[in-house]
């Protein structure tokens, strides 16, 4: 039975997988993407906050799209004892996403430049064979590819089956979302609620859709998501899920990474992507822009492989090369402050929001504040001010005492 072949071949139809399928198709190779489900964008695991900005980094519309069920300007943060303080600019600085239309939109992205999209075709076995990758697809059949790109999420099972060591599952977080009507928001502005009765090891989020409808959830650790949800809600609205006329509309659930990327993200034909790769912001667990910009790397370096006939381990390198000069800066600081963040008591973080509502930290943070390069924004901003060493004793205690 003979065997079909590809140049490259993804397993993954979320952005990054399909973001890396349209760079590299684009240049003229024959790429092939795989996808266990049967539809682009779903299941959805995604809150679908967006920057503009990062948006345009990896070239798609912040206006005008079907996808864009609305835009912000801000978000404004409460401390556990509900102090708040908020972030924000006179223009738009984010789009809130359907990501089931986005993830769509992609794809057609993807297929206008050459690539094929097989859905229903879920990987069961992958092996590394005389210069080429061999699939067992369920679904699909075999085959052959010169370049392999794993883009499969939070939870990859090829990096297991070829030996490499993906995410530890324990470092993973539970979170929720829940798509809600029949509560009053402000459109313009998220809400980020922080608070280890809220939502320990991470926090609660309320995303206005409109003026009517809102998208919340959160994310925890050692605690059921679902309940702790439900408390969010009673405390946020004062009204109960299901009931007082507060509707849900649709509830996603999905796993958060915020404990950094892998060690490695390439070898022997082999290029790992956004979610498999950790690609994601430590302090907020959005993967989307990061992952993003990751895939378009990867895109570009697979393309090249194959155009000049190199898939050798040493030329992958280049793509790892490339997506930490862009990132690990920016990774390794937000990773800082995300261990910082959950050695902090709640106590500890109001004496924070005080300190930051006391010297109106946060207008530097509207000014200077970058979502997508949340932690190099922070240190900025801290290095800038001079009032650094006023920070609250056990700000700084914790800070010097980080691994």
């Amino acid at each position: 039975m003979s065997v079909e072949e590809a140049d490259v071949a993804i397993v993954g139809a979320g952005p990054s997988g399909l973001i890396a399928a349209r760079e590299a198709s684009r240049r003229g190779i024959r790429v092939v993407v795989f996808e266990e489900h049967r539809d682009i964008g779903l299941p959805c695991h995604c809150a679908g906050l967006l920057s503009i900005r990062g948006l345009g980094q990896i070239k798609m519309p912040s206006s005008g799209a079907t996808y864009i069920q609305n835009r912000v300007k801000g978000a404004r943060f409460f401390s556990p004892s509900n102090l708040s303080f908020t972030v924000e600019q006179k223009d738009y600085v984010a789009c809130v996403v359907d990501r089931h239309l986005f993830d769509k939109f992609l794809a057609e992205q993807a297929l206008e430049g050459g690539s094929e999209i097989k859905l229903g075709s879920r990987v069961k076995a992958a092996r590394y064979n005389g210069g080429r990758w061999i699939l067992n697809i369920e679904g699909y059949g075999a085959l052959k590819s010169k370049i392999l790109v794993d883009a499969e999420g939070a939870s990859p099972r090829i990096l297991k089956m070829i030996g490499l060591k993906p995410i530890k599952r324990e470092s993973l977080l539970r979170g929720l979302n829940v798509d809600l009507t029949g509560v009053e928001v402000d459109p313009n502005y998220v809400e980020v609620h922080l608070g280890k009765n809220i939502a320990p090891g991470f926090f609660a989020w309320v995303i206005p859709l409109d003026d009517k409808n809102v998208r919340i959830g959160l994310a925890c650790r050692n605690l059921n998501p679902y309940e702790q949800l439900l408390k969010f809600v009673r405390k946020r609205f004062k009204v109960e899920l299901d009931r007082d006329g507060l509707r849900a509309l649709k509830m996603r659930s999905g796993l958060i990474i915020t404990c950094g990327p892998i060690r490695k993200t390439y070898g022997r034909g082999l290029l790992v992507v956004g979610d498999s790769a950790g690609q994601v912001k430590p302090i907020t667990g959005g993967g989307v822009i990061l992952g993003g910009i990751c895939a378009s790397i990867a895109g570009r370096v697979a393309s090249e492989a194959i155009k000049n006939n190199i898939v050798r381990e040493n030329f992958l390198k280049s793509y790892e090369v490339g997506w930490r000069a862009k990132l690990d800066g920016e990774i390794k600081m937000a990773l800082l402050i995300r261990r910082l963040l959950n050695r902090l008591s709640d106590r500890a973080l109001d004496k924070i929001f005080s300190f930051i509502i006391k010297e109106e930290f946060y207008k530097d943070l509207s000014a200077m504040g970058d979502m997508d390069l949340q932690g190099t924004s922070i240190l900025k901003i801290i290095k800038m001010r001079k009032t650094f060493r006023s920070l609250p004793t056990i700000f700084r205690a914790l800070l010097a005492g980080l691994e």
